[in-house]
């Protein structure tokens, strides 16, 4: 977890023309201790950066193209609006901005922001992470299954059988019982439809 000590290691980026707002969030990032740099117009990329915060009223203003992965964020996202204009709305909506602050800035809920959307923030990537590897670990017992029921089928052999057989040629070729699995399931070009009900 992300805590007020933790913030001099934060970097943040602003997306802000050069202006009284945007000197005003800079000073007041800087005197609660994160590192701080400043860009504009926006960045086709965001790399090594923790947190970003853009002036979205001026990105549209300008008619400035913003490059932000939504469904795989690069950082966390907190949007800079003067007042709630429609149009930024929607956009801080479609590219899923983790906070929305107001102008003119006020040193009051900043920090409070910063440390809930990044603890959010590293929380979602942890739980999409681990999704990941649950969904690979089930796409691996799967294909494992495929195989079995398949060697069941074509040699007429158990289920403990058929897993002894796949364990066998996988320690022979010094390989996993996923990679034998899936090269059967290719030599017998069995598709997923073409797949039998296990009896």
């Amino acid at each position: 977890m992300v805590s007020v000590k933790d913030l001099r290691s934060l970097r943040v980026l602003l997306v802000q023309p050069k202006n009284s707002e945007g000197a005003a969030l800079r000073s007041h990032l800087m005197r609660i201790g994160c590192h701080v740099e400043e860009i504009w117009p926006p960045p086709s990329t965001f790399e090594n950066i923790d947190i970003v915060f853009a002036m979205f009223d001026q990105i549209i203003e300008h008619k400035l193209t913003f490059e932000w992965q939504a469904d795989d964020p690069p950082a966390v996202l907190i949007g800079v609006i003067d007042y709630e204009n429609p149009l930024a709305i929607d956009r801080l909506l479609r590219i899923r901005a983790n906070a929305v602050i107001g102008l003119p800035i006020r040193p009051f809920g900043i920090l409070t922001n910063l440390l809930v959307t990044v603890n959010n923030f590293r929380r979602e990537k942890r739980l999409c992470a681990n999704l990941h590897r649950m969904q690979a670990k089930l796409e691996t017992c799967r294909t494992i299954e495929r195989a079995k029921l398949a060697m069941m089928l074509t040699n007429s052999r158990s289920e403990q059988e058929a897993y002894g057989m796949l364990r066998q040629l996988a320690m022979k070729r010094r390989t996993t019982v996923e990679v034998v699995s899936g090269e059967i399931l290719n030599a017998l070009d069995w598709c997923d439809e073409d797949m039998p009900t296990s009896p």
